[in-house]
């Protein structure tokens, strides 16, 4: 496992409540200001509620990156040679690369991503459990699959078998190899 799923599991609760306190937030301060507001609180009011919704927007990414995070950690348990190029990723999360730069610099601060370094040189995550540097390292793409269990739409590296998010069935991908 590449995610610290504890910590996960704390951020996503403390962002939670984060989040809920400000969407109740919001809805106080608009009906207040309707039921009870004057020409002199409509303002403060209106502050309240745009604080508030700058936090519900912080929620709303956090959350995002939080998803993201759980995302890469199924790539990387499906990888076998240890070493995952960004780009593969970019195209998995359909994303920008300067998105998942963000998403990887939260994932290390918040401590949540684990054994893993990624390679600024190279543009790759290792997996420090799995990698051998003598190893050649082979990339292999993602292949686009049905699942034949549940007919789910996959994306899983090539050569590999990956577990289907919606029916747990054991998936494996064609054999392409791509030498570079």
């Amino acid at each position: 496992m590449y995610i610290n799923l504890k910590k996960l599991l704390i951020q996503l609760l403390i962002w939670s409540l984060i989040g809920l306190v400000a969407f109740m937030s919001i809805i106080v301060n608009i009906g207040t200001a309707i039921e009870y507001g004057t020409r002199e609180t409509i303002p403060l009011f209106g502050i309240y509620t745009i604080l508030s919704g700058i936090l519900l927007l912080y929620y709303i990414r956090n959350l995002a990156y939080l998803g993201m995070l759980k995302r890469m950690d199924d790539v990387f348990r499906n990888d076998p040679d240890g070493s995952v190029p960004a780009a593969d990723i970019v195209k998995y999360l359909q994303t920008t690369h300067e998105k998942l730069m963000k998403v990887r610099e939260y994932g290390e601060k918040k401590n949540v991503l684990i054994n893993l370094v990624y390679d600024t040189q190279k543009e790759r995550f290792i997996l420090t459990d799995r990698f051998k540097p003598g190893d050649p390292v082979k990339d292999r793409p993602f292949v686009g699959m049905d699942c034949p269990g549940c007919g789910a739409n996959l994306k899983i590296r090539a050569a590999t078998t990956g577990v289907c998010p919606y029916c747990d069935r054991q998936v494996t991908a064609p054999n392409i190899l791509v030498e570079r």
